[in-house]
């Protein structure tokens, strides 16, 4: 795998058998989701801080760089130039229920940022995948523990 190779697909599977459980179990889960929610979310914007994790992100072109910089708007991070305001990073929303949580990026050019593709007038600009919506390995622990949390203690 490359440095800069995107990470389209998860294997939750186990994560999955273990929520079927649990709501077989219990029934709802959307206290225990609303905290995975924040635990995910927080990582998520981890990730735009540090410019991609586990592997960087694609540096940007040079010619971007310099355009940037012509506008005042650089030294910067890549994907974060609006920050929390109106960019991408304040974008990521979720929505948790009683048997999942669904994360979304708000903004019309959220995929191409994260997939990469073809993008810009004529689709001539090849934007490169920055993928932001990634699940850390330290966070599947920490999902773990909320869920254990709330079986074993009842509470979240």
């Amino acid at each position: 795998m490359s440095e800069h190779e995107p990470y389209y697909i998860y294997d939750d599977s186990e994560l999955q058998g273990l929520f079927k459980k649990i709501i077989a179990r219990y029934g709802n889960l959307q206290d225990a989701n609303e905290k995975i929610g924040e635990i995910v979310k927080t990582s998520i914007l981890r990730n735009f801080e540090e410019g991609g994790r586990p592997n960087k992100w694609a540096k940007l072109k040079d010619s971007t760089i310099e355009l940037r910089k012509k506008q005042g708007k650089w030294p910067g991070q890549i994907l974060v130039r609006r920050g929390m305001g109106e960019g991408l990073m304040g974008a990521v929303s979720y929505k948790a229920a009683s048997n999942k949580v669904v994360f979304v990026g708000n903004k019309d050019y959220s995929a191409i940022h994260h997939f990469g593709g073809m993008a810009g007038k004529g689709r001539k600009t090849k934007i490169p995948a920055r993928p932001y919506m990634v699940i850390q390995d330290e966070d599947w622990e920490e999902i773990k523990e909320t869920l254990n949390d709330y079986i074993i203690e009842g509470e979240v």
